[in-house]
């Protein structure tokens, strides 16, 4: 049978559907040379190694440092985040010539270069990317001016420039990109004004310029009817409040310049949730109606110069979680909404009838409210206000003085009777434990007050200053604080600034020391007690040795499990030589902690010299905090649990650096130190004791390693060493994946960051799978919101430990919270998820 003939429409169909193939081929090649060509301007980064094994670049499996996305085999995202290797770029390195090699890639949308370490300009050349949408370069080192080209790419949506070195001013350029959501330059050395033109940007819906140089007053943003989010943190603008759009759902003016009124119209905003007002010089009445704004949870006003009178009968939001009105000039009585537990709730420094938190005397508020009317309307009165702010000055100034005088002599009293029964060097213990009538306090008052009323010009602030010591020795004796004799000596070293975290320290010890009171009194062991609870230190009751000495298990007569760590000291010296170190050992007693139980030394027969220091720890189960957060088997701890773990871990080391003195710091901690006894309570087993330094260094004048110096210089410079460490756990808790070397830490802390700006499913995507469905948003953002400041490379932009521990708390109650409205909105019939 003949065939039949090929119709020249068939071959024609043939011919174009073989070129198509052959155009398809030749695009993927050339859009992989592309790819290899990038791989190779940045030094061949093992984040983009899977690039060296296949051409089949669509299909490559994501992963946390490359994302790659195609439509219809072309390239539209690329998404790099740098593994944190620390890699040299090549000498050669060039920025412009990088984002040339990216403009040839025709249909890329999407460019996120993230943490990898790129240096150099912005370049020009970045116009050529005409379809460029998403614009991310977080964390690396470009500097310079942004380049006004940016406003040729009209596709524009989102241009995130966080953390790199950007300077010079934001250009009246950045109006031209109408179809903007999103402008994020936090971070950088930005400076000048804001032009006007932002007015223009009708799309945008966020607008981060926090933590730059930016002044002056703000341009009306009243005309971008889209904007939700606005963050203007540590930058100087100022003095007047912005014009801003009404649907802003988070407002920041944390740390500025502001030093006006705020307007009224500031009480219809019905979206707003997040109010951060901090740290400026806002003055006028506090409008109460903030309290009640419709969908408000965070409101922070303090460190101002708001007045005004607040009532016991004001309405609250029944979802405001965080209020911090402290240091203005309230009067009146707190809100008694305000008061349920279930909120954060910070007014002292004001003057307030309440007096659960330190507050002024009535007085003070409307001398400091007078003198700051003078001040802002009355400038031909100048003089007059001088006076009112010198006696002001002068009256914190000697008030933070006297309340430290008045301590000190309450408690020399107290000692005086009890000398005793209290040995000298007894100092910790010590509590004061005796009620103290009115007429002593009276007399203690009057006699220092005789001592520096000639050095107070005015009668009434004298007046005031009296009131106010009474009040307050009053209130720390009848809550009967525990004082120590060493406290005296550190505070008369220290400016009245101080006076009151001291205070508040000596307050937070008192009851930490309660926290070992279930564990047996500490003691001096018997070697011959250790050697039989350990069968002679035999090898079946070791455990392990480290850089801080062989640990043993070892079971007592009466049946207890201990821990003993045996430390040799290199030079020999008398038991009496290491007895102020085992004073602060006997101290560290937390539920916290793996607690201290006693010591014993090993002593040569012939001079008494110690050979051998063996420190007696209660025992907690091998079971650490990283098995059941990041393990391969076994149980696995739920959200909720992380974050209770995490808030153990917080307030182990907030005991470390402040219940005992000196603090202990730089404890180096790991997650493979913090241990879960069967209530899956945190236990920390390493930190920084003083024998194990001794043991590197010995100090035989009496003071260990590290103690030495300025006190509240160390206790600036170590904390935050812990600080990170806390991070660092905090990022594994979070992700579930061991952390297992150090550059690793950035590469995550990025993939956190860069996700704290996403929506809540890509947030999640990043979350150990194990507990991703069971937090809540709010939660987890405040979990990694604080994981991400703890990781900061620069140690003052840390936060405090205090300030973690609150976020922590934070992120607890929104979560139980959060389980309840669930639990309550849940009508399956199923049993199990009822109980749920």
């Amino acid at each position: 049978m003949a065939s039949k003939p090929v119709s020249l429409s068939h071959l024609l169909l043939l011919t174009l559907f073989l070129a198509t193939i052959q155009l398809s081929e030749q695009l993927e090649f050339s859009q992989s040379q592309t790819l290899l060509k990038v791989q190779q301007l940045l030094g061949y980064p093992s984040a983009l190694g899977t690039l060296s094994s296949t051409t089949d670049f669509c299909n490559i499996e994501p992963t946390s440092y490359l994302t790659l996305v195609c439509y219809e085999d072309s390239l539209t995202q690329l998404h790099v985040v740098g593994n944190n290797e620390y890699n040299p770029l090549p000498q050669n390195f060039s920025s412009d010539t990088l984002f040339a090699t990216l403009g040839t890639l025709s249909s890329l949308k999407v460019i996120s270069l993230v943490s990898l370490g790129l240096w150099g300009n912005l370049p020009e050349s970045i116009a050529q990317m005409s379809s460029l949408e998403i614009l991310n370069i977080t964390s690396n080192h470009f500097s310079g001016a942004i380049p006004s080209q940016l406003s040729l790419l009209r596709n524009l949506q989102s241009v995130v420039l966080d953390d790199n070195n950007f300077n010079g001013e934001v250009s009246n350029w950045v109006g031209s990109l109408q179809g903007l959501a999103m402008l994020s330059m936090r971070n950088n050395w930005l400076s000048g004004s804001l032009p006007t033109s932002l007015n223009a940007l009708h799309t945008l819906r966020v607008l981060d310029l926090s933590n730059n140089q930016l002044s002056g007053e703000l341009p009306h943003l009243k005309n971008l009817p889209n904007l939700q989010v606005l963050n203007l943190e540590n930058n100087t603008f100022g003095p007047h409040f912005p014009s801003l759009p009404t649907k802003l759902v988070s407002l920041v003016l944390r740390n500025n310049s502001f030093r006006l009124s705020v307007p009224s119209n500031l009480s219809s905003f019905y979206l707003l949730q997040r109010l951060d007002l901090s740290l400026n010089g806002f003055v006028g009445p506090f409008p109460p109606s903030l309290l009640s704004l419709p969908s408000i949870n965070y409101l922070d006003i303090s460190s101002n110069k708001f007045t005004g009178m607040l009532l016991n009968n004001l309405s609250c939001n029944d979802d405001l979680h965080f209020v911090n009105l402290s240091s203005n000039l309230l009067k009146g009585e707190l809100p008694t909404c305000l008061e349920p537990k279930t909120r954060v709730v910070l007014y002292a420094r004001n003057c307030l009838s309440n007096k659960n938190q330190d507050q002024h005397p009535s007085d003070f508020c409307s001398n400091e409210a007078l003198a700051v009317t003078i001040i802002t309307h009355q400038q031909k009165h100048k003089r007059t206000t001088s006076k009112a702010i010198i006696v002001s000055s002068m009256g914190g100034l000697v008030g933070g003085v006297l309340i430290v005088g008045v301590v000190i002599l309450v408690v020399s009293r107290v000692h005086k009777k009890q000398v005793v029964k209290i040995p000298s060097k007894s100092t910790l213990e010590h509590a004061i434990s005796q009620e103290h009538n009115e007429d002593e306090v009276k007399t203690t008052t009057r006699s220092i007050m005789e001592h520096i009323i000639k050095r107070v010009p005015d009668k009434r602030a004298v007046e005031t200053l009296t009131r106010s010591i009474k009040e307050h020795v009053m209130s720390r004796v009848n809550s009967k604080r525990v004082v120590r004799a060493s406290t005296r000596s550190i505070i008369e070293h220290v400016s009245s600034a101080n006076t009151a975290k001291l205070l508040n320290d000596a307050r937070y010890i008192s009851e930490t020391m309660k926290m070992g009171a279930s564990l047996p009194a500490y003691r001096t062991f018997a070697l011959e007690e250790l050697k039989e609870a350990t069968n002679n230190f035999d090898e079946s009751s070791f455990i392990s040795e480290g850089p801080r000495g062989q640990i043993y298990k070892g079971v007592l007569s009466d049946g207890m499990q201990i821990a003993i760590r045996g430390l040799k000291m290199r030079k020999k010296h008398g038991p009496q030589t290491y007895m102020h170190h085992v004073e602060m050992i006997s101290k560290l007693r937390h539920s916290h902690l793996v607690s201290a139980l006693g010591h014993a030394f090993e002593s040569n027969q012939d001079d008494s010299s110690v050979n051998n220091v063996f420190l007696i720890f209660e025992f907690v189960p091998n079971k650490s905090l990283r098995s059941c957060v990041s393990g391969s088997s076994g149980e696995k701890l739920s959200w909720t649990q992380r974050i209770t773990a995490a808030i153990g871990v917080v307030k182990g080391i907030q005991f470390l650096h402040t219940g005992i003195v000196p603090g202990l710091y730089s404890n180096n901690l790991k997650i493979t130190d913090i241990l879960l006894d069967n209530n899956h309570n945190v236990k920390i087993s390493s930190y920084n004791l003083p024998l194990s330094a001794e043991n590197k260094r010995m100090i035989s004048n009496g003071t260990s390693p590290g103690f030495k110096g300025n006190v509240q210089a160390r206790i600036k410079d170590e904390d935050k060493n812990d600080v990170y460490d806390i991070g660092v756990i905090l990022l594994e808790i979070i992700l579930g994946r061991p952390i297992m070397f150090h550059n690793e830490v950035g590469t995550l802390k990025d993939l956190l960051q860069v996700s704290i700006k996403t929506d809540d499913i890509a947030r999640r995507s990043i979350v150990d799978p194990a507990v991703h469905k069971e937090c809540s948003d709010e939660s987890l953002m405040t979990m990694m919101e604080i994981c991400v400041r703890c990781l900061s490379g620069d140690p003052t932009e840390r936060p405090s430990v205090e300030d973690i521990l609150w976020n922590l708390q934070f992120a607890a109650q929104v979560q139980n919270s959060w389980r309840r409205d669930s639990s309550d909105h849940s009508y399956s019939p199923a049993p199990s998820s009822r109980e749920t």
